[in-house]
């Protein structure tokens, strides 16, 4: 368990500073189109609205949250059979909420 642990830990160390990074980017490119009169980077509406973007946004997103609530699980609950319904649980939302997603993402493309 303790190897998974590490991996989990990775993952999420790895995935933090381009989601902050993108997020920022969205952030930014989002005021740049609502307040026209502030320049902060060219073609913010490109950036904002790319699919490219948004999917691998979507991919570090799940990996980000499922391997942080893996973490938690793991550190927290104490009963095996808890954690592992737990960790099912969230596998399972957080597919089905990366899914719809996506979903979306394809039809309004």
């Amino acid at each position: 368990m303790a190897r998974s642990l590490r991996l989990a830990l990775a993952i999420v160390e790895a995935t933090s500073i381009p989601l902050i990074l993108l997020l920022s980017l969205y952030i930014l490119s989002g005021y740049q189109m609502l307040l026209p009169g502030i320049y902060i980077m060219p073609a913010a509406r490109t950036i904002h609205t790319d699919r490219v973007l948004r999917a691998v946004f979507l991919a570090l997103v799940y990996l980000h949250s499922l391997t942080g609530f893996i973490i938690m699980c793991e550190r927290r609950i104490r009963g095996k059979l808890l954690r592992i319904a737990a960790e099912y649980t969230a596998i399972a939302a957080l597919s089905i909420l990366i899914a719809v997603s996506l979903i979306i993402e394809l039809m309004l493309g």
